[in-house]
């Protein structure tokens, strides 16, 4: 491959084809994974549920459908990103669209370390405020038509939370030249990686009911500073890489 249209990393990965992905795939989904946002609106469907609306028989089923419906819109949310990175990269201009996104995913790095450090200084990347309340009054809409809605605005409402870094993952994998069943795999796997904490919180509601989801929601305020910083350091990491 031609170093003059891509990064150093780029090509190096293109030239052992691709032999990092998986450890890359697999911490980057595992680090995704430690969304606030995708984990404080499950919390706060499964806390109605048991809590106010005092209906835990409803808990697995309904919270199977959420992330049923997380899962396949972060899938398909995935595949459009790669399919438009490869698209670009067929071209001359793939140097410059690898340098311009890793910049992106520096400044998202920064601002993620920013609020662990000084969580009260702006700007964030966080669901909208002005769509959070609207969230919520869908959380406590019970039937299973609303959860599996739920899903699909969170994950495209939580975008400025998760993106940078499955956009990164994209575009190392579109850069890797890795065959389409090898790319849908990582991406399945990415996204099982992505809900696999929600099934986690699921499962421990389901069987430890409202306690448990008490115990939960205090987890995930004293939590989120350190989900946001292990976020941040892996978008500086993949940042440099695809920037060098």
């Amino acid at each position: 491959m031609n170093t003059g249209v891509c990064t150093t990393v780029a090509c190096s990965l293109a030239k052992n084809g691709g032999l990092v992905s998986f450890p890359l795939v697999t911490l980057a989904g595992l680090v995704d994974s430690l969304n606030p946002c995708a984990i404080t609106m499950i919390v706060l469907l499964l806390t109605y549920l048991v809590i106010f609306a005092k209906k835990p028989e409803r808990v697995l089923l309904t919270g199977l459908v959420y992330i049923a419906s997380v899962f396949l819109t972060y899938l398909f949310i995935g595949l459009f990103f790669y399919k438009s990175i490869n698209f670009f990269s067929i071209t001359p201009v793939r140097f410059y669209i690898n340098k311009i996104l890793g910049s992106v995913l520096l400044l998202a790095g920064m601002i993620n370390v920013k609020d662990f450090f000084f969580p009260q200084l702006g700007p964030h990347l966080e669901i909208p405020a002005q769509t959070r309340p609207f969230l919520k009054k869908l959380t406590q809409n019970v039937s299973y038509p609303m959860a599996a809605v739920l899903g699909v605005l969170v994950t495209v409402l939580e975008t400025p939370c998760s993106l940078p870094i499955y956009i990164g993952t994209a575009t190392i994998l579109a850069n890797a030249g890795l065959a389409g069943l090898v790319v849908l795999f990582y991406f399945l796997y990415y996204n099982f990686l992505f809900v696999l904490p929600l099934l986690l919180i699921l499962l421990l509601v389901w069987k430890g009911s409202e306690w448990r989801v008490i115990e939960l929601q205090d987890f995930e305020h004293r939590g989120k500073k350190w989900m946001k910083l292990s976020l941040g350091i892996l978008l500086l990491l993949m940042g440099s890489w695809l920037v060098l």
